[in-house]
């Protein structure tokens, strides 16, 4: 059986039939089921994937999560529940990839089922070399998000994943909130124990892994027959659009300003591609959408230049702070 499955709310929706598009296109042998933290919406149109409610897992009590978990917090605190609920219900299921919805993947999966021969987690890291210390953008960031980036974890059916799961299950039922002040990094954080507490765990420092806003620096792209070529030697395999919309297309990620499409023209088709996808993908219809479960807060609206520049002050004043 060959199984991806993502977790979402019916807001983003659009982000999972896109890379469920994307799946199809680069590995149409496998299925993708999505994982939703929300009730299943009402629509006029033909989702082409299996979805699973959360209220088909479990009771649906997610109020008991420590605090008032945001829908961005209670999202994430269920990716471990969906990974072990697929695995109890399809006994015959070996091997499974979780993927954001924010994922494009271009190339064939079959490395990362290879090396579950020999692992039973894979796990990527956000960076894999030193980087210059910078205003709102350094190394710091990543211990407060997280050394992983768990938009894609690889797992192979085993009693240590299964504790591997279980403990994560558990930690973000009371720990997968988002204070990057005081250390909380919502289901990243606490991964950075993975490979300490858990055999068999691949971190996989591939460069045609997960690039995306937070990694492209340390990353060349060509384009050569087709094909994406990164750092001259392997094949994109995924890319990881966090923080793209399709309202600002002029912008990478909406989490770092100073990242702007134009400065990767190799990879303006892709953009282009993605871009269309999610439009085509019914992004107007379940942006609207309120989810059922979780703090919604609506989107914010565009500061203005003054305020722009009260916050580009206040970076300068945390880091000479931190510094002092």
């Amino acid at each position: 059986m060959k199984l991806i499955y993502t977790v979402c709310t019916a807001n983003y929706l659009y982000q999972a039939l896109t890379m469920g598009e994307s799946l199809q296109k680069s590995n149409p042998d496998y299925e993708l089921i999505i994982g939703l933290v929300d009730e299943i919406p009402v629509t006029n149109f033909e989702i082409p994937y299996k979805i699973i409610p959360i209220s088909e897992v479990q009771e649906v009590n997610l109020a008991g999560f420590k605090g008032e978990y945001t829908v961005m917090e209670v999202a994430t605190a269920c990716k471990p529940i969906f990974g072990l609920y697929l695995f109890e219900k399809y006994p015959d299921l070996d091997k499974l990839i979780y993927f954001d919805t924010d994922l494009w993947i271009l190339e064939s999966v079959e490395p990362i089922i290879k090396n579950l021969d020999t692992f039973d987690i894979i796990l990527t890291p956000h960076i894999t070399q030193p980087i210059d210390l910078q205003e709102q953008w350094n190394e710091k960031q990543f211990l407060n998000a997280g050394l992983y980036n768990t938009g894609f974890v690889g797992m192979k059916r085993s009693e240590n994943t299964f504790k591997f799961l279980n403990w994560w299950k558990t930690h973000l039922k009371d720990y997968g909130y988002y204070d990057f002040c005081n250390g909380m990094g919502i289901d990243q954080l606490c991964v950075n124990f993975a490979p300490i507490f858990y055999e068999k765990v691949l971190i996989e420092y591939s460069p045609a892994y997960n690039l995306a806003y937070w990694n492209i620096h340390e990353r060349t792209v060509d384009f050569v027959n087709g094909k994406y070529l990164i750092n001259g030697k392997e094949n994109l395999l995924f890319f990881h659009f966090s923080g793209y919309s399709p309202e600002k297309p002029e912008l990478l990620s909406r989490h770092i300003k100073t990242s702007k499409t134009s400065y990767y023209p190799t990879l303006n088709s892709l953009f282009e591609i993605y871009n269309t996808a999610l439009l085509k993908n019914h992004y107007q219809f379940f942006k609207k959408i309120i989810p059922a479960y979780g703090k919604y807060t609506p989107p914010k609206k565009e500061r203005n230049i003054v305020f722009q520049l009260i916050e580009k002050a206040a970076w300068k004043v945390m880091n000479f702070i931190d510094n002092f």
